[in-house]
Formats: structure tokens, sequence, C-alpha cells
């Protein structure tokens, strides 16, 4: 019985030509280049020779080329607003203003022995954030204690203070941080324009407010959102919106940025006299001038 050959195999296709893109070496993508900020690249250069080198008693001397630390204290430079020893002497010196002011009337000068002034004007640095995203009228305060950290609220001549609140709605990331330890490490960082909260008020109206300066996050007042109507009636108080803490070396930055109260009052022309007499924001100082002509 004749057996059956299995067919022959087909013939195998010539193999394709390897082109030059297949010859080339397969390389990884490369990785980005770490771009150094040019903020921190500034105050390096801003702070230059303002602190002593470590190393230049030494007998081998500092071990860096190009050390930017001063080598004795004749090459120290302090005088820049900016360096870590004149921001120190800056809080300092106003918490030295503060106590002194305290004791002293405002007409004659005379000593007295009453306190003269709020709690907030005897220990923190008041600061204004004026129209905030050029929306008029929308102003915030930034108080700093001489401890550096920051308290961040709405100020009286804010447009919330003639509505009726309903919620203050504060920002996912700003619930979401978390500070531990005793150096409160751990929270997020804030930017000046970072969205702290939504004020929702009855009328429809909602006003966003922002965190004004640098800085961590240590706190958030958790208040506010059980009881909205404490920003009104406590805005300086407990009615704050949070705590930041700014960098040591931008403490000076921050409070040339911002406005002091005397420029504040004259910005707003709320002059003291019309404080004295109950009209706390723009809009009464108006609205009684306005009656006072009828």
């Amino acid at each position: 019985m004749a057996t059956m050959e299995p067919d022959a195999a087909a013939p195998l296709a010539p193999p394709a030509p390897i082109t030059n893109k297949e010859l080339a070496p397969t390389s990884s993508p490369a990785s980005p280049v770490p771009v150094v900020k040019k903020r921190r690249v500034e105050r390096r250069d801003r702070l230059r020779k303002s602190a002593l080198c470590k190393h230049f008693d030494k007998p081998g001397g500092s071990p860096f080329p190009n050390c930017k630390f001063a080598h004795g204290r004749a090459e120290v430079s302090d005088s820049d607003s900016h360096s870590v020893a004149a921001q120190r002497k800056l809080i300092r010196d106003q918490a030295i203003q503060r106590t002194q002011e305290q004791f002293q009337t405002v007409d004659e000068g005379a000593v007295t022995s009453r306190r003269r002034g709020t709690m907030i004007e005897r220990y923190y640095t008041e600061m204004f954030s004026c129209d905030r995203k050029g929306k008029p009228m929308e102003d915030q305060y930034v108080h700093m204690h001489s401890n550096r950290l920051c308290v961040v609220g709405v100020t009286e001549s804010h447009p919330v203070m003639m509505e009726e609140l309903v919620s203050v709605e504060f920002t996912q990331n700003v619930l979401d941080s978390r500070v531990t330890g005793k150096k409160k490490k751990g929270g997020r960082f804030m930017l000046p324009n970072t969205v702290l909260c939504v004020l929702k008020c009855k009328s429809g109206r909602e006003f966003t407010l922002y965190s004004c300066i640098r800085g961590t996050l240590i706190e958030v007042n958790d208040r506010l959102r059980k009881e909205p109507e404490l920003l009104k009636q406590k805005h300086k108080s407990d009615g704050y919106l949070v705590i930041i803490q700014p960098k040591k070396v931008e403490v000076a930055e921050i409070q040339e940025s911002l406005l002091s109260k005397n420029e504040y009052q004259q910005f707003r022309a709320i002059s003291k006299a019309n404080t004295e007499f109950g009209a706390s924001t723009p809009a009464e100082v108006t609205a009684d001038n306005t009656t006072k002509e009828d």
C-alpha cells in the first residue's frame, strides 16, 4: 500500500529589509532637567554675604570656591532689608514699638496706666490686601504676630458684610491640609492667589477669598462651616479664615507687598473721626455724609 508523502513545505517569504530606523539604538526619553526656580535664585543672590561662613575660620578655609557667605565680620552685609538678620530685627522692632505705644494716648503722648487699643493693635502688625483680583471693595486683612504667624480674614469694608451669609465653603485643598509635630510640618503651601473658600449669600451672590500671602497653612477655622455668621459678627477674632506661617526670608517681602494700617485708611478714606462715630465701612461713611447734607 502506497503511503502518501507529506506536502512539501511552502517556500518561506524573504525577510523584510531592515531599515535605518530599526537599526537606530532605542533610547529612553530624556528626563526633564530640573529647573531652578527663579524666585529661589534671586533670593540667594539677594542674601549674598549676609551671614558668616561656617568653614572660613578652619585651617583649610572654606572648601567651596564660590562661597556666598561672608569670611569675617567685616564682610557681613546685613543692611539689606531682605536678609535674615534684618527681617528678625524688623519683627523685634515692631514688637517693641507696639509695647511702647500701648500705654500712651494718641493726642498728648502722655504715659497712662490703662492700655490703649485692642489686642490686635498691641500684638499684631496689621496689613491689608485691597481689591483682590480687581474686584472693588473686596479687601482682606493679614495680621502678623511677632512669631511670624499670620491670621487671614475679611475686612469690615467687604461687600459680604452687607449680605446675609448662608455658608462658608472651604476648598478641598484647604480641608485636606494636615500639620504634625511641634514644628507644624506637612501643611499645604499657599500662594497669594490660592483660593481659600467661597462665601455664599442668601441673595445668590458669591465671594471668593484668597490666602493673600505665601506660606504654609497651619490652621483652618472649622467653626465657620457650622457658624458662618461668625465671619461677620467677629471678623477680627473668632471669624478669621486661616492661619499661615510664611518663610523667615519672606517676612519683609510680604510686608512690602501689602498695605499698612495707615496706608489702608488713606486708601479707603476712613478717618479716625468717622470710626469714633461708628461708621465702620465706607458705605456707612457715605450714607452718613448724605444724611447730613439732606
